[in-house]
């Protein structure tokens, strides 16, 4: 018999990773334009469009961007550092991504890119 989300939780069981879901979390927060989210309109990130033509100065001020989101939306973790790393293709942005889990302190890496029309994509 198949017990239900609530019972498992209840009692323990882990139903999900937690660095899959904070991976899926940071993949929709991300992609999620500030203002977008009727909920919580400081959800997400600014229109990154505009930036792109103040480059290479702008790269700063995204990677304080991304951080300040990470660390306003995603209470699961803690030591949030990004850091740009460059790509062979001119048209992409890539920054990597690290930080602590609260829960049990693993610290982790996370490589994203800003794909042509600002689509963020999650690697870990």
């Amino acid at each position: 018999m198949r017990r239900g989300l609530l019972s498992r939780l209840a009692e323990g069981e882990r139903t999900v990773d937690e660095l899959e879901s904070v991976v899926a979390h940071l993949a929709v927060l991300l992609n999620t334009q500030v203002g977008a989210s009727p909920a919580n309109p400081t959800f997400g990130l600014p229109d990154f469009n505009d930036v792109v033509h103040q480059m290479p100065e702008a790269i700063r001020r995204m990677q304080q961007l991304i951080r300040d989101c990470i660390l306003e939306h995603e209470p699961r973790l803690r030591s949030v550092s990004v850091q740009h790393v460059p790509t062979n293709d001119p048209l992409r942005l890539g920054f990597d991504i690290v930080a602590r889990l609260r829960t049990d302190r693993r610290m982790i890496r996370l490589h994203t890119e800003i794909r042509p029309g600002g689509r963020f994509s999650m690697h870990d």
